[in-house]
């Protein structure tokens, strides 16, 4: 197994921060690239806050945002934490020679770039990436099976919305245009109707009783009929760390990168 093999994670939400995470914890120089603010609402489920507030934390892993090229470099080189870029891609592929380039946009999120020829691996996660077109593997996010590697063809469309009815989550709307001053945190619970916080002078109220899974950041604009927080009702829907099925996406990735390392062929579920 080749640990001296170089990562980068393009993402920073749920999917993307397991997967840099098992990455990491596993030995491999990884590193995170987001070069747009993101707006993940469950922010103690990702790295998300990292890209604002320069570091964050998930499952005792830091990611810290690399300003300056020795920042990079003590990331790459220690494996104590994980460096977290903001320059555009292109940008980021010609001056750095990755191993491995992995894509993992979450659930509603869809690739805006075909990884082809972008480094010795490329990886895409989830549905909209095409195994052997634009990227050399897909990781499978859904079904009977998530994480399994597909050498061929896409894999099956998400189903966030079946996913969130299952474990209850409820979003909670913006009725008008506006930042989100929260007066509640993630995890707090809370009862239906009660106040979140205000947009301007207008009150965000809970639509259920329940866990505070997401909120979203106090300086970003949110336009009316985004949604702005979560709520949890079921007790078993995660609110902080990483999700089971997260774990599994993030299982397959190292699977198929330490597969793929060692000139085996990973296991393929086929193409649809």
């Amino acid at each position: 197994m080749n640990k001296e093999l170089c990562i980068l994670v393009c993402g920073v939400g749920e999917r993307a921060s397991a997967v840099a995470r098992r990455l990491i914890g596993e030995g491999y120089a990884t590193v995170l690239h987001q070069e747009r603010p993101p707006r993940a609402l469950r922010r103690r489920m990702c790295y998300a806050d990292a890209w604002f507030d320069g570091i964050a934390t998930l499952g005792g892993v830091e990611a810290r945002r690399a300003d300056r090229p020795t920042e990079f470099l003590c990331g790459m080189q220690t494996r104590q934490f994980l460096p977290l870029l903001l320059r555009p891609f292109d940008e980021v592929v010609e001056r750095w020679p990755w191993d491995v380039i992995v894509s993992a946009p979450d659930h509603d999120g869809r690739p805006t770039r075909s990884l082809a020829n972008a480094a010795e691996l490329t990886i895409g996660v989830g549905s909209g990436f095409v195994a052997g077109a634009d990227c050399d593997l897909v990781i499978a996010t859904d079904g009977l099976d998530p994480g399994a590697v597909l050498r061929a063809g896409d894999a099956p469309p998400s189903r966030r919305d079946a996913d969130r009815l299952a474990l209850d989550y409820w979003d909670v709307i913006a009725m008008t245009e506006g930042a989100l001053a929260a007066r509640k945190t993630i995890g707090e619970r809370v009862e239906a109707d009660e106040i979140l916080g205000f947009i301007g002078e207008e009150p965000v109220r809970a639509p259920v009783a329940g866990r505070i899974s997401g909120l979203a950041r106090p300086d970003q604009t949110a336009p009316a009929g985004a949604p702005i927080a979560e709520i949890a009702t079921s007790d078993r829907a995660p609110v902080a760390g990483v999700s089971e099925r997260n774990k599994l996406i993030a299982r397959g990735v190292s699977f198929a990168v330490e597969m793929e390392a060692g000139g085996w062929t990973p296991v393929s579920i086929g193409s649809r």
